[in-house]
């Protein structure tokens, strides 16, 4: 559909409303009007109208072996298939003795409303008998919170303009549904089910599903109670009946509750539970499912001003993603949740990426959920390692239900290894926002058998300077398959490594006697932690000298771009119309593996290099994967580009209310849902982990007035409300709690505080005596340069040269001797002084840095500050490459790249230039007088690092770069807290 086109709208925030009936959008309908409750979902047809009304069960799924031409070693042997069961709200209507037919005439009147905050489903239709008499049906529809694999239904029929002898069917029978697509690698055939038996009186029913190597029964019970008017209930073949007369508007009300069981006693528990929710009956389980919703939104509600539309998609996404949640280990979150049948009901990397996060800061238990699934998987992820070849180690499968692999494409499915470093994100994720350690100690010994993977797959490359390589595997970029080095995973591999040796150096801290035991039962040893650590930081992630930006694997870089303007918008995704080899052969990107990493864990990049990501990739990138949108929306909200960022915000929120890839008749897009909450807080609120600290960098886009949400902090809930001014932030319950707005701490107990925006867009520093000491080497440069020439040097002229380029220094050393020199001597004096000078630092390192200096320089980053280095010497960038920051700077700014040295402002003003800041937006960091000097002429705020005599010029004088707070670099510029 296109983007004004919408399926239903939500009305008043918080009703998703259809008045218009739409028999060809139906089965997309059918996934946006759906209910769930973790442990059932039910599609929101008519009741009436067989079809898209199936019910969908986390249990409902068989293995079916896979069929290979040509199989090898290794190869996926069976899929987990779920099977559609039967619905628990279709009827058929037989008027005056006749069958009725909803589909030969189009309603009268039409209404279906599904409301969020008590999830109930109300539908009102008005169908024409004949020319006379009207059905009026008014249907409510709930799947309670807490009530398991149940759905209950209340149902008032009455007729107007006559009368007329209604029978209401209430059949168990097998669905009709087969959504499968034999072109579409997306939708596969479903298992069907066979009824084995039924009930006399039509309440109970036994059905099969599966093949001769598994079968999986599932049994269905339900109960009739006609509440108002008069009538009767009958069984006929097998088939409940209720039998009323409706004459003069008499009104009946039916209630009915159906239930389902899997495998063993499934017929006794099915009708246990039913009869335990029918007693509970229909009012009670509504009120309860509206108080587990009113605690949900309490927590995860969201509201935007200036953008109503955006604010419901938002609000229907976090609905969905609350209800198809799993409230037990035994379940994930599928791709299409509880809604539809779309890849087959697998759990994918998705769930860990996209949907836990959102659950960690709205509904932390239901995270918990997620990962204790996994953590019950791991035996099968290691028999899923050792079918992949390797000795040790857990490899969790791309896709499953089970816990095995059921992936028969393996280029695009089981080279997908960063599955493990995916889970691990998830899992370090829920640490930070919840401090759950018991949760964490559980989860170790899979973290640490999936760890071991990146030690099989990769090793210290020496034709790569030792860095360590990843090798033949394919990133979330599908149309990219087996490359060395693939961005994205080396990226997530890296942090996957210091978590697992992070938490192996605190649990032998917090826990010796359990991590022994661990360690023992495992056989790892503290060689292979140091092993993760040291592949962690040895890890190949470079930048591109030609494009200065990062590739996206070995090869991406030099192949042929994709002629993407010359395919027709029909032939969108590309994956269902060319082979795949064609695609890996191009530069052509599905979602972007770069994009995908820097939007998740890109805190110590640069914004510079995020941009220049950004522009490279955006034109190679199809979007055909919805999980696409979600990181181009973070991370161009992030770099500032509000017109694209809200462009993908919108994306990610309306694929399914408005079918922007034609495939929400497949069931809603679980990822996508969790994008738009995810774009929301990372994107516009900044929200990011750092060193296990919640960090803020919220700005609100000029199109809204302001916007508001709601996190979980451990054990905390604080409230966010940002406008074109600040933020303001709201305790509302638990312990007192620390976040960083823009790298400033505030601390919440009662009540709250508003922040305005720092002022300060970005810091720049100077190199020598700020960052790191090469005072002593151009010392020793200098001095040896001046015996050779028989000129007077020590430390006090030394001093003179501080912050002062080498031109300008020998000027100095030449006039204080009283000599001269032409050009070329002097030119040849320089050289020689750059050659002893580079032979000082040759052995520098990141051990040379000052302390502090690096978290500095990553606390400018959190803070979404850009980073410059003005430096006076030409072997700056050599200097930093040597200390292992060259990658945190956005620019960098020696004396090869201006014509006047310090005190002259220009290379601070050069600097600003480059980095696209205003300079009376930023601050600069000196040691020198001439550097603080430079400073102040580029009308910049001034910081001097030493002796406060020295730089008395500087607006505030620290003695180290430790002690320089983000209260310091930000100064006068920081907003007054005020209380709320």
């Amino acid at each position: 559909m296109s983007d004004t086109q919408t399926l239903a709208a939500i009305e008043g925030g918080w009703r998703l409303e259809q008045t218009v009936f739409d028999q060809q959008g139906e089965a997309a309908l059918g996934s946006l009007f759906a209910l769930a409750n973790g442990a059932i979902g039910v599609r929101g047809g008519l009741d009436e109208c067989a079809g898209e009304n199936v019910a969908i069960l986390p249990d409902a799924h068989v293995a079916i072996p896979i069929t290979y031409h040509e199989s090898f070693t290794g190869f996926a042997a069976q899929s987990d298939v779920r099977f559609a069961a039967p619905s628990p709200v279709w009827i058929e209507l037989l008027v005056d003795g006749e069958p009725f037919d909803p589909g030969t005439a189009a309603p009268l009147e039409f209404s279906r409303k599904l409301d969020l905050s008590s999830g109930i489903l109300n539908r009102t239709t008005s169908w024409p008998l004949d020319d006379a008499r009207v059905l009026h049906l008014d249907i409510s529809r709930l799947v309670a919170d807490g009530a398991g694999a149940h759905c209950a239904s209340r149902i008032e029929a009455r007729v107007t303009g006559g009368s007329c002898r209604l029978a209401i069917r209430f059949p168990l029978e097998c669905p009709v549904l087969d959504a499968s697509d034999p072109l579409d690698p997306r939708l596969k055939r479903a298992a069907l089910l066979q009824r084995e038996s039924i009930s006399d009186d039509g309440l109970q029913a036994r059905f099969s599903a599966g093949l001769d190597t598994e079968t999986r029964t599932l049994a269905m019970a339900q109960t009739l109670d006609l509440v108002r008017g008069t009538g009767e209930v009958i069984a006929q073949d097998g088939i409940a009946i209720v039998q009323c007369d409706l004459v003069g508007e008499a009104l009946v009300r039916i209630d009915r509750h159906v239930a389902y069981a899997i495998a063993d006693r499934c017929e006794e528990k099915a009708a246990k539970l039913v009869a335990r929710n029918r007693q509970t009956g229909w009012d009670t389980l509504a009120a309860g499912t509206q108080s587990a919703l009113t605690r949900y939104w309490a927590g995860a509600d969201i509201a935007i001003t200036g953008d109503a539309k955006l604010e419901c998609a938002i609000r229907f996404s976090l609905f969905h993603l609350f209800q198809s949640a799993s409230r037990e280990d035994y379940h994930s979150i599928a791709a299409k949740g509880l809604t539809g049948e779309g890849y087959e009901g697998h759990y994918f990397w998705d769930t860990e990426v996209f949907v836990l996060p959102v659950l960690a800061f709205t509904r932390p238990e239901l995270a918990a959920h997620v990962l204790r699934y996994r953590m019950g998987a791991l035996d099968k992820a290691r028999r899923n390692a050792r079918q992949m070849g390797h000795r040790h180690g857990a490899l969790y499968p791309w896709r499953t239900i089970g816990g095995d692999e059921c992936s028969a494409h393996y280029p695009t499915g089981a080279a997908q290894y960063h599955i493990n470093a995916d889970i691990a994100y998830a899992l370090s994720m829920y640490r930070a926002v919840t401090g759950d350690e018991a949760l964490v100690h559980d989860a170790a010994e899979m973290l640490f058998e999936t760890a071991r993977i990146w030690l099989e797959i990769g090793h210290f490359n020496p034709r790569r300077g030792g860095a360590f390589t990843i090798h033949g595997v394919t990133g979330p970029d599908e149309y990219t398959g087996l490359v060395d080095n693939d961005f994205y995973t080396n990226t997530m591999a890296r942090r996957h490594l210091d978590f697992a040796a992070d938490l192996a150096g605190d649990m032998a801290r917090d826990c010796p006697e359990m991590f022994e035991q661990l360690k023992h039962r495992i056989a790892l040893s503290e060689q292979e932690i140091e092993q993760w650590r040291a592949a962690a930081a040895a890890m190949w992630l470079p930048t591109d000298p030609q494009l200065g930006v990062h590739p996206q694997d070995d090869s991406f870089l030099d192949k042929p771009a994709f002629a993407l303007a010359d395919v027709p918008a029909d032939r969108f995704p590309l994956l269902l119309h060319h082979h795949p080899l064609l695609l890996f052969r191009h530069r052509l990107c599905k979602q972007g593996d770069v994009i995908q990493a820097l939007s998740l864990v890109g805190e110590t990049v640069p914004l510079a290099i995020k941009r220049r990501d950004l522009a490279y990739y955006a034109p190679l990138t199809t979007h055909d994967s919805t999980l696409s949108a979600t990181a181009f929306a973070i991370l161009t909200a992030e770099t500032g580009d509000d017109a694209e960022a809200l462009a993908f915000h919108r994306e990610a929120a309306l694929v399914d209310l408005e079918d922007r890839h034609g495939n929400s008749h497949h069931g809603v897009h679980m990822a996508a849902m969790a994008g738009s909450w995810s774009a929301l807080a990372m994107g516009w609120g900044g929200v990011r982990v750092v060193g296990g600290q919640l960090h803020l960098r919220p700005r609100c886009p000029a199109e809204w007035q302001s916007f508001n949400l709601r996190l979980h902090w451990r054990g905390s809930l604080v409230e966010i409300t940002v406008d074109a001014e600040g933020a303001s932030y709201r305790h509302c319950e638990g312990p007192p709690l620390t976040l960083f707005d823009h790298g400033r701490p505030i601390t919440l107990d009662e009540g709250g505080f508003t922040m305005l925006r720092p002022q300060v867009d970005a810091v720049i520093f100077d190199l020598d005596g700020v960052l790191t000491d090469t005072a002593e080497a151009h010392f020793q440069a200098w001095k040896r340069l001046c015996e050779e020439e028989g000129l007077p040097f020590d430390h006090q002229l030394n001093a003179e040269l501080k912050g002062v380029d080498r031109a300008a220094s020998l000027t100095l050393i030449l006039e204080a001797a009283g000599v001269q020199k032409n050009e070329d001597a002097r030119r040849a004096m320089m050289s020689r002084k750059n050659t002893y000078y580079r032979e000082a630092i040759a052995h520098y390192s990141p051990a040379d840095l000052f302390p502090g200096a690096r978290e500095c320089l990553e606390a400018c980053l959190a803070a979404g500050l850009r980073i410059g280095l003005a430096s006076a010497s030409r072997n700056a960038r050599d200097v930093i490459r040597a200390l292992g920051i060259e990658g945190l700077f956005d620019c960098i700014t020696d004396a090869a790249t201006i014509e006047r040295g310090k005190p002259d402002p220009e290379i601070f003003l050069t600097t600003a230039r480059t980095l696209g800041c205003d300079p009376s937006r930023c601050v600069g960091v000196e040691d020198a007088r001439a550097g603080v000097a430079a400073i102040k002429g580029a009308g910049m705020r001034a910081i001097g690092i030493g002796d406060p005599m020295e730089l008395s010029a500087a607006d505030l004088v620290v003695p180290t770069i430790a002690s320089l707070g983000m209260e310091s670099l930000t100064g006068p510029f920081t907003a007054t807290i005020l209380p709320i």
